[in-house]
């Protein structure tokens, strides 16, 4: 079984994708691998695993009664990695982060910055994605997302308010606009991939489609195209102040600016020296005039 771990990881991959691209996908490996994994794997057990049809992959009973082995084994596997690497106390290695594009692109870079001038052997792996990340999997070892709702496995802390203002190209020439005057403008919105942002839905209960220009599964996206002066956007403040091409041109409602920005790890990761050492970075250098008891860490309910 050790033998043959990746066998299995694949397995389980395609059970959960139904599809040899999407498993493909999810396992950073080409779909082809996937297809010929997979037949080696029902060539030496000598039982056929998957019913291959039009829609996708679909377990047979003999799939089903595997997937439950091997998720097992797939979940002790990943326990057993992270109390390993938790029990790890050098100031050296590599912290794999998670984290959304405006906070990865726009926020953590001089954090980053100054974390490494201080910790020169760590290295940081980032990863910027929009999807929720799993840290019992190991997809990553330090989650930064921007939204509160997290699973009840994660500790961390709270590191600062995320807050979003309207913003335009600088020579656009309304200013202070409120939300009765949102249907004399066009908008810059997210799609369906970010569709629960509390800013989107509030800003689509105050206009009609023919004000939005173009919508993006990402607020980077918006970003460039507010800065090229196709319409007004919703930002975070850490992306829309900075620019000199941009300028706010209205305040959006406190009471919709409830998402903050927070740091993650697994419980059993909490320990591991290098993990212990970013996270209290970035305790010290986010929030440096509040008090400590705030941000010991705390299990995410």
């Amino acid at each position: 079984m050790n033998e043959n771990w990746d066998d299995y990881r694949v397995f389980i991959a395609l059970a959960e994708a139904g599809s040899l691209l999407q498993a493909g996908k999810n396992l950073g490996i080409q779909h082809s691998t996937v297809l010929r994994r997979i037949n080696a794997l029902e060539e030496r057990l000598s039982v056929r695993l998957f019913e291959r049809l039009k829609t996708g992959y679909v377990l047979t009973v003999s799939g089903e009664k595997m997937l439950e082995t091997v998720q097992h084994l797939k979940d002790e596997i990943y326990h057993a990695e992270r109390v390993v690497l938790g029990e790890d106390v050098k100031l050296s290695g590599t912290i794999k982060i998670s984290t959304t594009d405006t906070i990865g692109y726009f926020w953590l870079p001089k954090k980053v910055t100054a974390f490494k001038e201080q910790y020169p052997d760590i290295t940081l792996d980032i990863d910027i994605t929009t999807r929720h990340t799993n840290l019992t999997k190991r997809e990553a070892d330090i989650a930064i997302p921007a939204i509160n709702r997290q699973p009840d496995y994660m500790i961390g802390r709270e590191l600062e308010p995320l807050t979003f203002k309207l913003y335009a190209h600088l020579g656009y020439e309304a200013s202070d606009i409120q939300p009765e005057d949102y249907r004399q403008h066009e908008f810059l919105l997210p799609n369906d991939q970010l569709a629960g942002l509390p800013t989107n839905i509030f800003i689509r209960k105050h206009i009609d489609d023919q004000q939005i220009v173009t919508t993006a599964d990402k607020l980077t996206g918006l970003y460039h195209f507010c800065r090229n002066g196709l319409g007004i956007a919703a930002l975070p403040t850490y992306v829309g102040d900075p620019d000199p091409n941009l300028k706010c041109v209205g305040e959006l409602p406190s009471s919709i600016q409830t998402n903050k920005i927070w740091i993650l790890t697994h419980p059993d990761l909490k320990n591991t020296a290098r993990i212990k050492a970013f996270m209290e970075f970035m305790r010290k250098n986010v929030q440096k005039n509040e008090p400590d008891n705030k941000f010991l860490l705390t299990k995410i309910v």
